[in-house]
């Protein structure tokens, strides 16, 4: 009886999302992806402690000191803050997977996002708020070769990415530098480093401002239909036909250069692709049957459409989700890199791109390939996470595989 329970179980009780995994995971090329995005998340998460000229600890006449963990900002917190949201939100998400009702454990997941996003935004504007603004121009590295500190653990890269030092400006890669430095005397990898997180949160706020807002208009274009549906698509019709870069240079050019309008501009206007996925699984979904028990039971609009209709037809606005981060990070990389993007010091991989030219026409070669690769490799990775993802979720091109 045990034997016949457990091999019932085994052929029927795969979930959907395990059986996505499991095909997802069939391919190798898109487990390298997946660690590879891994790996970056990593490193921009933990940026400042991989690279910095900022010692975790130094002794100081007797006396220790921790400059690194003292000079955090508060874009260090809420990156922090960020990264352990979103891996509550895995962890909720593998504990509902086990839920055997796919209608409850959708509405559990609904709500749990929903939260986990709220905390997030109120978290992130509480640390900008609060969080005070501290600059320390202290060179302890001078202060280890003249004897005023005994000792001191600097990180793997002790190099600030603001740090300038023109005796060894245009350096090609040695012991000392790894990667080589910049016209200005910075050291490439750290650099390189940190613009790991401003590429990457360029891509994922960007793309998750352009997701809440063709979610919405999506959904509401799907489910009304009609007139609704109607003007909803020709002013689709009139986004799509604008070149996106152009009017993202055009709005640029009206507002200062900084990381946060990057976000923003790239977020508005790069919707249009979440909208109509949404759109036309509303369409389908809008005449199922839960949808109109819900209806029946008198039940608000809001809760219809994204406690119950969105968590059943969000499948083809997550795969989207890989291409858009990709092309974010590409255009805050074109934009930085013409000069449009974020203003130095704060480190851009297309910013590092455009100074591998030098003020005299010399060309520098490592300012060129290094980031270039950098970019490279995490739009294609993204790009292809994006097609295993694809064609692990479409039951059509998971029955060709």
């Amino acid at each position: 009886m045990n034997t016949n329970i457990k091999k019932i179980k085994k052929e029927w009780g795969t979930s959907y999302g395990q059986l996505v995994w499991h095909q997802f995971t069939k391919n190798a090329a898109n487990i390298v992806c997946m660690w590879f995005i891994i790996i970056l998340f990593t490193i921009a998460v933990f940026a400042p402690f991989i690279a910095n000229d900022k010692p975790f600890m130094i002794r100081i006449d007797g006396n220790s000191y921790f400059p690194l963990f003292e000079t955090l900002t508060a874009n260090d917190y809420s990156v922090f803050l960020a990264a352990g949201t979103f891996a509550a939100l895995v962890l909720l998400v593998r504990r509902n997977a086990k839920k055997v009702d796919p209608f409850l454990r959708s509405s559990v997941l609904a709500k749990q996002i929903y939260l986990c996003s709220a905390i997030l935004v109120i978290g992130i504007i509480l640390l900008q708020v609060f969080v005070p603004r501290k600059l320390d121009a202290t060179d302890y590295k001078s202060m280890i070769a003249s004897g005023n500190a005994s000792s001191a653990v600097f990180p793997i890269v002790p190099y600030g990415y603001a740090r300038t030092d023109i005796k060894v400006s245009q350096q090609k890669p040695t012991k000392e530098h790894w990667l080589g430095t910049d016209d200005v005397g910075s050291d490439v990898l750290c650099r390189l480093i940190h613009g790991t997180r401003v590429s990457l949160s360029v891509g994922f706020v960007a793309v998750g401002i352009s997701s809440v807002i063709g979610i919405i208009f999506g959904a509401v274009m799907g489910y009304f239909g009609g007139k609704v549906d109607f003007l909803g698509m020709r002013l689709l019709e009139i986004m799509m036909s604008v070149p996106t870069f152009f009017l993202i240079i055009t709005i640029v050019a009206f507002f200062p250069r900084s990381l946060f309008n990057i976000m923003i501009i790239i977020g508005i206007t790069s919707w249009t692709g979440d909208a109509r996925f949404v759109r036309a699984e509303f369409f389908k979904l809008r005449n199922q049957d839960f949808v109109q028990a819900a209806i029946s039971l008198g039940l608000p609009l809001r809760s219809i459409l994204f406690r119950h209709m969105l968590p059943n037809g969000i499948a083809p606005v997550l795969v989207n989700l890989t291409f858009g981060i990709a092309g974010a990070i590409f255009i805050e990389s074109a934009l930085s890199f013409l000069g449009f993007g974020v203003a130095p010091p704060t480190p851009s991989w297309g910013q590092m791109l455009s100074t591998g030219v030098s003020t005299s026409g010399q060309f520098l070669w490592w300012l060129t390939l290094f980031p270039g690769l950098a970019i490279f490799f995490t739009v294609t990775a993204y790009n292809l996470l994006g097609e295993g993802l694809r064609d692990a979720i479409d039951p059509k091109l998971r029955k060709a595989v």
